[in-house]
């Protein structure tokens, strides 16, 4: 069960067509969908949607949503883009996001 998560988390992946910084950005969503949010909450340094997409998954993923949380940013966790959770909102400049997982891990 633990491998058909990380699995699908790991397929989970973004592509932006836009500028970088920009809140109107187009988004396009390959992978699993399910997953879609926590790339979006990147996207838009929305730590409210991160927050509400981790509460979204404990006791698909995890018994908590701190266990949701560090399973997102293992190593071996989702990836957006082809970057991992942290990376891709270091990469996209989303200080909110990125100050947040930072401080999860």
């Amino acid at each position: 069960m633990k491998k058909l998560i990380a699995l699908s988390m790991a397929f989970c992946a973004l592509h932006a067509s836009a500028k970088l910084g920009t809140s109107d950005s187009k988004v396009k969503y390959a992978g699993d969908l399910a997953f879609s949010n926590f790339c979006e909450a990147v996207v838009k340094d929305d730590v409210n949607l991160l927050k509400r997409s981790v509460r979204s998954k404990v006791g698909q993923v995890a018994n908590s949503s701190q266990g949701v949380l560090k399973k997102l940013i293992a190593a071996d966790g989702m990836t957006c883009n082809g970057s991992d959770l942290v990376s891709f909102s270091e990469k996209r400049k989303a200080s909110e996001v990125s100050e947040y997982l930072s401080n999860a891990k």
